[in-house]
């Protein structure tokens, strides 16, 4: 049962309220019934929560204070109706008169409704409600002025009524309004008693379970963490709770811990580093009435990622089989690829093959080393290889080696990736022979080309490819089993022309490496930004990769605006003209047209100024924002 501390405002209450909790306390257990004068109730109830009060039971300036002072719950002892009405009838009967105006002044806490005294009572009452004591005196005077011929009120209230000649009538408390205040606090109680058992049961189960376990709150803020989750964490319950989710595990992004806490997302299994450890943590919403109000996180040790040595390392970095990408670094500002890489974060936890789909340049590459980075092979290898480049027998051997040969030479891709992730790109370009032998491989079973038994394997295939596979299988040229094996687990990364709000993102993201890399710096316009945004990107990042090499070797002013943007995108991107094979620089539509209507006139600008119905000046101003020169002789 809660424990419970009753403060009454004068002594005589003390025996009420004994008398009242009797032998039946409900799920009350009282730790004391006393009175406490007014200045000292702030330092008496936090004596009490110390000691392990539950619940402080309190009147009028005493409960009002105690609220302020401790965090435990506190109800107050209210005076019943007829006790209040009881009251107003002495003072009546003392005045003497038919219809008395008379004035209730204390704590709003204290009372209820006293819409229909004036009428139950036949009395005038006015009432006057304090915030602090200090307004007593106050309250009385204002009475008085107002002709009030007796009040009711507390201690100081009945002193100043009495130094001014005024009756007065002290609030009393008779068996009624303590009555329902015990009834109250044992309800209270009883909501305390089933925390107490279901925080006790949790204490518990935290305690004794083999997995780390932290719960934030609504900002993120650690508010409990367990056995287990401080010793992952090597770290003092008290050097965790209290800070930030991010700052007790730097590994986790502030965006995935905003997406959980935000959008309600769940993180499954996701791997961080925590002192040299490699843990997966799931990361869920907890939600109260439908509402975030945190976030739980549980971890798991999980298998240790042997981390290979300094020479192996240096032979992976120097044969580029280092994922260099991570999902921070991913633009998505839309909802169409926020979905996108929110499914690749979940599935990227399973060693479950994956297909990537999508048009050529939209960052499959980049995505599948996202992938790679965030699952539990991340320290082990990212073997990539574009199955386009390789006739078919040199890609069988780079991928499975050469039996005859095998002894003394270097690993084949497949054997480097062990542990680690397999990245195929333009997978449609797999011979027949080399596709059973994937699918060997996505199944657990090494195959070296020649006269030799099947080795285990334990690799991750992550393919790609930007043509219609289904239509592939259906033709024969591809395998209907790999299809099906590899497809379990498909992403499509949408085209730049799909989600222009990433446009911009990636531009800067590609305009900084360049210009890091030969320490040049510029400034794109607003306008330039604009023409961005709004370009559809035929060949998505690859293009715009180009492009911002581009500009950061060619540009000669600080400022980089939209006609040099232009300029440089129609230098990388040229068309052909309809009907001939000579290149047209001008890639925008509009551009195009006004320069074959140029050339149609044979670049006589008043010609096609009339033609379109504008002035000379305005047309050269176009001609100029597209770039357009004035050799029209093709």
């Amino acid at each position: 049962m809660a424990n419970v501390a009753f403060l009454v405002p004068y002594p005589e209450m003390c025996d009420l309220v004994w008398s009242e909790l009797g032998e039946g306390t409900g799920h009350i257990t009282p730790v004391c019934v006393e009175y406490v004068p007014t200045p000292q109730v702030r330092g008496r109830v936090r004596e009490l929560e110390k000691q392990g009060c539950d619940l402080i039971v309190a009147r009028g300036v005493h409960a009002s204070i105690a609220r302020q002072s401790v965090k435990i719950p506190v109800t107050e002892i209210r005076l019943a109706t007829q006790e209040l009405g009881a009251i107003l009838l002495e003072l009546k009967a003392e005045l003497g008169c038919g219809r008395p105006v008379l004035g209730l002044i204390g704590f709003s806490n204290m009372f209820g409704s006293t819409d229909r005294f004036n009428e139950l009572f036949q009395v005038d009452l006015r009432t006057y409600m304090v915030m602090d004591s200090e307004e007593m005196s106050g309250a009385v005077a204002q009475a008085a002025a107002e002709g009030c011929q007796g009040v009711v009120g507390g201690d100081a209230v009945c002193r100043e009524a009495k130094r001014r000649g005024l009756p007065s009538r002290f609030f009393y408390s008779s068996g009624e309004g303590v009555r329902r205040s015990i009834e109250i606090a044992s309800h209270v109680c009883y909501a305390i008693d089933l925390e107490k058992s279901a925080s006790a049961e949790m204490e518990t189960m935290l305690a004794y379970t083999f997995s780390g376990i932290i719960q934030a709150d609504r900002s993120g803020i650690v508010r409990r963490v367990n056995r287990a989750g401080s010793s992952l964490l090597e770290r003092r319950p008290d050097e965790v709770i209290g800070r930030q989710a991010t700052e007790v595990l730097p590994d986790l992004p502030a965006k995935t811990l905003e997406s959980v806490l935000t959008d309600g997302v769940e993180i499954q299994s996701t791997v961080l580093n925590i002192k040299q450890k490699t843990v997966l943590v799931n990361i869920v919403p907890v939600r109260v009435d439908g509402e975030i109000s945190g976030a739980l996180f549980t971890i798991q040790e999980g298998k240790r990622i042997i981390e290979m040595d300094s020479k192996l390392r240096w032979e992976l970095h120097q044969r580029g089989y280092i994922a260099k990408h991570t999902f921070d670094k991913m633009v998505a500002n839309g909802k169409e690829m926020k979905d996108c890489l929110a499914l690749a974060r979940r599935v990227a936890q399973y060693s479950a093959p994956i297909l990537l789909l999508g048009e050529p340049g939209v960052g499959k590459g980049f995505l599948a080393q996202c992938v790679h980075n965030d699952s539990v092979r991340r320290g082990g290898a990212f073997v990539p290889l574009d199955c386009s480049a390789w006739q078919p027998d040199t890609l069988d051997n780079m991928l499975f080696g050469n039996w005859s040969i095998q002894k003394g030479s270097p690993a084949c891709m497949a054997e480097q990736a062990q542990d680690g992730t397999l990245y195929l790109s333009h997978v449609e370009a797999l011979p027949m022979e080399t596709q059973y032998k994937l699918l060997s491989l996505i199944r657990g079973r090494f195959l070296h080309n020649g006269p030799n038994r099947p080795a285990s394997a334990d690799v991750r295939v992550i393919a790609s490819t930007d043509v219609n596979l289904a239509a592939r299988v259906e033709r024969g040229e591809f395998r209907r089993d790999l299809y099906y094996a590899l497809n379990v687990l498909s992403l499509e990364l949408p085209p730049l022309r799909r989600r222009r709000e990433d446009a911009v993102g990636w531009f800067d993201q590609y305009l900084n490496s360049w210009q890091e890399k030969f320490k040049r710096y510029f400034h794109p316009t607003q306008g330039a930004y604009k023409f961005i945004e709004s370009y559809d990107w035929p060949g998505n990042l690859d293009q715009m990769d180009s492009l911002c090499e581009r500009v950061v070797l060619l540009a000669e002013k600080r400022s980089i605006d939209e006609t040099f943007l232009r300029r440089q995108l129609e230098q990388v991107t040229p068309n052909l003209l309809p009907g001939t094979d000579k290149v047209v620089l001008y890639k925008d539509q509009k551009a195009v047209e006004l320069a074959e209507l140029l050339r149609r006139n044979n670049g006589n600008r008043e010609k096609v100024a009339a033609e379109l119905g504008i002035s000379k000046t305005t047309l050269w101003r176009r001609m100029k924002k597209y770039g357009i020169e004035k050799d029209f002789s093709y």
